[in-house]
């Protein structure tokens, strides 16, 4: 397993994951690969930074992230289907901690259907602060 930096040049495979991603979650973001790429392209050519798992030359997992000042705020954590349940998210999880988010808390937002995600973050030690809602 190799962690390393997100670049332009993987836009397109990133754009894939995070539409993998917004079914797997049932988000109702309506947007294709194209357009996540192009989102994905403006989040880099800002604020967001991010890295890729490569297991055997296949980008496995994935995650964005931004520095707010006070804190990081991860927007994104995924793991591919077929490489779930291998430790891959907490071993990801656990480089970021050692590697990038060495001085400051990390904040997310996890649908609140998403069962699944938010057991995973309390085991990993995360805790719920701000209950957010919409109409």
């Amino acid at each position: 397993m190799k962690i390393r930096s997100v670049t332009f040049n993987d836009v397109d495979t990133i754009a894939v994951l995070n539409k993998h991603l917004i079914e797997d979650e049932k988000h109702p973001n309506p947007m294709n690969i194209e357009q996540l790429a192009e989102r994905m392209s403006g989040w880099l050519q800002a604020e967001y930074r991010g890295n890729l798992v490569v297991i055997d030359d296949r980008v496995v997992a994935y995650c964005l992230y931004r520095d707010d000042g006070e804190y990081y705020y991860l927007r994104h954590l995924y793991v591919d289907r077929e490489s779930r349940r291998q430790g891959i998210a907490t071993r990801l999880l656990d480089w970021m901690y050692a590697n990038v988010w060495t001085d400051k808390k990390v904040r997310l937002n996890v649908l609140a259907h998403n069962q699944s995600a938010i057991a995973f973050y309390e085991r990993y030690g995360f805790q719920t602060r701000v209950l957010g809602m919409e109409k």
